[in-house]
């Protein structure tokens, strides 16, 4: 129907990475449920999903928020990696993330809704994303 020529602009999986639109995870989640058992295929985050789910703002120490956001982000794949073991045959699946935020009272847990698609990646690899679930 279309050929190359009449492609007017595409934006790659790996243009979003760089650009800071979606975080690279890959790496921890081959590792999300224990030695080698995570996941097999490249990983990334939204930068939205990141801040709501991993990113760290309430330590005045740089290597605080650095293990806390390791932490918040090891809990984000392990949960992904036992809804992706428990839906096996879906492209899209929605799970539960418990984000402990802090409050003036102290810290809560905030049930927060998430996304996770698996699908073809610049070339046909899957791949998959993580997502809120009013992002597309």
């Amino acid at each position: 129907m279309f050929d190359e020529i009449d492609m007017i602009h595409s934006y790659s999986r790996a243009d979003a990475i760089e650009d800071g639109n979606l975080v690279d995870v890959s790496e921890s989640a081959k590792h999300a449920a224990g030695n080698l058992m995570g996941f097999k295929v490249p990983v990334a985050m939204t930068s939205a999903a990141w801040e709501v789910l991993v990113e760290w703002h309430d330590s005045t120490n740089p290597l605080d928020a650095l293990i806390a956001e390791e932490k918040r982000l090891d809990d984000v794949l392990l949960v992904a990696h036992e809804a992706a073991a428990r839906e096996r045959n879906e492209s899209c699946i929605n799970f539960i993330v418990d984000v402990m935020e802090q409050e003036e009272s102290g810290p809560v847990v905030v049930p927060k809704n998430v996304v996770m698609i698996i699908g073809p990646g610049d070339s046909p690899e899957p791949v998959i994303t993580i997502m809120l679930p009013e992002e597309d």
